[in-house]
């Protein structure tokens, strides 16, 4: 966990932890350790000592990736704890009724369909983000720019066994990676781009078509409650401006027969 209570029971973020001081699990209550203070694989975080059996027996993301988008969000809404009959558990964020939970490390369909399961039944909307960099292919090309690409080009580069699972309607997911962008004026410059899935399964999975739209990580955070500036669109936005788009392109001119005194002609409209 990247924030834990000190001994006054306020919240302390990892970031301004103090070697020697004590710090207490939100869940459980018992004390915690500084773990991985000079790791480069892991971020620094607060663990459980040894032998401390918490409530809340979920697996947790310890990555760089994880803390950075957590970060975005005010503190208040990180690591919130949600309970239900006795029973605790972490998010990662809670924010305006809605869970968000980021996953880098490897987690099991299991474990996805009990967080599902449990923030459901508390009354939230669950969203995940995902992050897939380096683990998606084109299937037809090199490129895995969604604007270069059909909607069934891009595919895992392995099977992902963990989307062996049901995803409720309540349930939004999301894939995070890095891509070069099609637009000319940006070329050779990598992007964090994120697709919306609109169905998933262990060998493939299919995204909301944002043509001429991407999603980036800041229309994510524009859509789940985040003020950013004005003209940054949120993900609601860019969904109704793609349905016009095709909308638009799709409807063909009609054809209406119109008499005026002895003329009879055809007017075109959309």
């Amino acid at each position: 966990m990247f924030i834990a209570l000190n001994s006054n029971g306020e919240r302390i973020s990892i970031e301004n932890a103090i070697k020697n001081d004590e710090y207490f699990c939100p869940i459980c209550g018992e004390p915690l350790i500084i773990r991985a203070a000079n790791s480069f694989a892991v971020k620094t975080h607060f663990a459980h000592k040894r032998g401390t059996v918490c409530y809340d027996d979920w697996t947790h993301d310890m990555s760089e990736w994880h803390l950075s988008w957590q970060k975005q969000f005010p503190e208040q809404y990180r690591e919130v704890i949600i309970e239900k009959n006795g029973v605790k558990h972490r998010a990662d964020v809670c924010i305006n009724n809605t869970v968000i939970e980021f996953q880098h490390s490897p987690i099991t369909g299991e474990e996805i369909v009990k967080r599902n399961d449990f923030y459901l039944s508390c009354g939230y909307q669950v969203v995940w983000v995902f992050d897939a960099t380096d683990k998606i292919k084109n299937s037809i090309e090199d490129s895995i720019d969604p604007m270069k690409c059909r909607n069934d080009d891009l595919c895992w580069k392995r099977p992902k066994q963990q989307f062996a699972i049901q995803i409720p309607p309540q349930v939004t997911v999301y894939l995070q990676y890095k891509t070069c962008v099609s637009n000319s004026q940006y070329s050779n410059q990598e992007f964090d781009i994120m697709l919306l899935l609109t169905k998933i399964s262990p060998k493939d999975f299919t995204f909301y078509p944002t043509i001429p739209y991407y999603i980036l990580p800041n229309n994510f955070l524009k859509e789940y409650g985040i003020e950013l500036n004005d003209n940054i669109l949120s993900v609601s936005d860019i969904i109704k401006r793609t349905k016009l788009h095709i909308e638009q392109g799709q409807r063909k001119p009609q054809k209406t027969v119109y008499v005026t005194r002895n003329r009879i002609g055809r007017r075109w409209h959309l």
